[in-house]
């Protein structure tokens, strides 16, 4: 499910591209000079007077900046300011702007979950599943995960809003509603599984994702500050398949504090430096079944390489893989390019 929004944040230009400008407008002209007509009746005859230079209006011409394509276009984050006159039609008005993306990420879920998790094979029923005990599945990393999964929809729909609508005030909350309305559904379904039940840890879970995502993209500044991204690194526990989104032992979740945010640092080479805090956990097993090994619940600390800010510098800044790699590593996190006081 995290997947399936994450790949839609990074090639959401593909809907919704802007207009691009003529490549004759490109120039920039110092002036738009017009002619005011001068004319004098004189009972049937006419005459055109002599026009002299007050005749004619001089106006600074609009500049017109070269375009960008509409995948640049959609990779830039749009930050949104508060949303105190939300209305239930801003809602409906944001929500059928992008229409498309929330039909098709639906449709995908539904899919998923009627062939993966078997939804529809028993009657509805809740499971209390804890939180980050020793005695929960896979100690509380599925928590963080849904989560992680809710606040990726939720930027995704903020971000789709923010570039897409003719009146995006309100984006954040629209996206929110949205990104922990597709969670709810994927949770009542859930009450209709075998394997699963409907968790109120989950929801809760989930409303904490799409909050947090309301607060990055409301607070002026926060997302060049602050990203909430995962790890996958099935070689270094030895997994025996690629699973990102359900393979929790080896995931890690983390936060990370980006020093290139404040501009006391901007200018100096600690914009390159991040300190990041997370969470991670090992030993458990497969839903119902036996531990693997030694449980382990490992939160940690680290310093890491700000690998975003490497591709912010010049000739490379506003190139097309830069803004796409920029835009990647706000969720996603690269192994072995940090030091943690915990690291397997």
């Amino acid at each position: 499910m995290k997947l399936i929004a994450f790949a839609g944040i990074c090639i959401s230009a593909l809907l919704g591209q802007p207009a691009l400008a003529d490549e004759a407008n490109w120039e920039i002209s110092n002036f738009a000079v017009t002619a005011t007509p001068n004319f004098t009746q004189f009972g049937k005859a006419s005459t055109s007077a002599i026009l002299s230079p007050r005749d004619f209006v001089v106006e600074a011409a609009a500049y017109v900046p070269p375009p960008e394509s509409g995948l640049a276009y959609a990779l830039r984050r749009i930050d949104m300011t508060g949303f105190e006159n939300y209305k239930a039609s801003t809602f409906v008005d944001q929500t059928s702007d992008i229409w498309v993306d929330v039909s098709g990420i639906l449709a995908l879920n539904l899919y998923y979950g009627m062939s993966s998790d078997g939804w529809g094979s028993q009657k509805f029923h809740y499971e209390n599943e804890g939180w980050f005990g020793e005695d929960t599945y896979a100690l509380g990393m599925d928590k963080v995960g849904h989560a992680y999964g809710t606040y990726l929809y939720t930027e995704y729909f903020t971000q789709r809003i923010a570039h897409s609508s003719n009146n995006p005030q309100g984006a954040a909350m629209t996206g929110a509603l949205l990104g922990f309305g597709m969670q709810t559904v994927v949770e009542v379904l859930d009450g209709f599984s075998t394997d699963y039940g409907f968790s109120n840890e989950d929801w809760i879970a989930d409303g904490v994702g799409a909050g947090f995502s309301v607060l990055r993209n409301t607070v002026p500044g926060l997302a060049d500050k602050i990203d909430f991204r995962m790890e996958y690194n099935p070689w270094a526990t030895g997994s025996a398949e690629f699973s990102p989104i359900n393979d929790y032992t080896s995931q890690k979740y983390l936060l990370a504090l980006k020093l290139s945010g404040f501009e006391q640092f901007q200018d100096t080479p600690l914009r390159f430096v991040e300190l990041q805090a997370g969470y991670f956990a090992r030993g458990f097993g497969p839903k119902g079944q036996a531990p693997t090994g030694e449980l382990r619940r490992e939160p940690y600390v680290a310093i890491g390489v700000n690998l975003a800010e490497l591709f912010n510098v010049e000739p490379i800044r506003d190139t097309l893989p830069a803004q796409f790699a920029r835009r990647t590593f706000e969720y996603v996190q690269v192994p072995y390019v940090y030091g943690a006081t915990v690291n397997k």
